[in-house]
């Protein structure tokens, strides 16, 4: 009887030792998927980041004339000399739709467009917000769009912010938490406001 008993015991504790071990290997699993999502996200974020402050600190570089086209919240036209070999490059950026990206998970991800000359190139960032804010010289909000010579000529400084979100979500597909960074900078380009370099 009493070895009955230790067998059953030991078939017990087994159990509930198999049932820790699985639990932890599991938490192991989803820690390592957060920590992938989370690298992914800062890593694109720092390399928008990045495009981003290039391409607006390049704003009327060697123009002469109207050097930002088009304003508005989500989108810009300027004028620029991106690679510094005297020739002026017509930059755009833009947002596309939540349509334009079926591969993710993620319901409001949404591609940006950067055009650059004839060629636009489509970039999935994982982005989900992005907000640009204009200021005047003495840095009073301009209201969008702003599509008139006079009121893009007073456009003195940038305000850029964004949030990245991962394509899928870090826990499993029916969860709703995703990885997410958000980034903000004023960008004040110099070749503004008759700053010409």
């Amino acid at each position: 009887m009493s070895t009955f008993l230790d067998i059953v015991m030991s078939t017990i504790l087994f159990g509930i030792l198999a049932l820790t071990v699985a639990r932890v290997q599991t938490n192991i699993n989803s820690s390592m998927c957060q920590n992938q999502f989370s690298v992914v996200v800062q890593t694109n974020a720092v390399e928008l980041a990045r495009q981003l402050e290039w391409d607006f600190a390049k704003i009327g570089h060697h123009v002469t004339g109207q050097k930002v086209l088009w304003a508005d919240s989500t989108s810009i036209r300027f004028l620029a000399d991106l690679t510094n070999t005297s020739t002026v490059d017509d930059v755009r950026y833009f947002l596309g739709d939540t349509s334009q990206l079926p591969a993710t998970t993620n319901p409001i991800d949404v591609p940006m467009f950067r055009r650059v000359g004839l060629y636009a190139v489509k970039q999935n960032w994982g982005l989900t917000q992005f907000r640009i804010t204009y200021y005047d010289a003495a840095y009073n909000k301009i209201p969008t769009p702003i599509t008139t010579p006079e009121k893009l000529q007073r456009i003195h400084a940038i305000n850029i912010g964004f949030r990245i979100e991962s394509p899928e979500p870090v826990y499993s597909e029916h969860d709703t938490t995703w990885a997410a960074v958000t980034w903000e900078k004023m960008i004040i380009p110099r070749n503004l406001n008759n700053l010409n370099y």
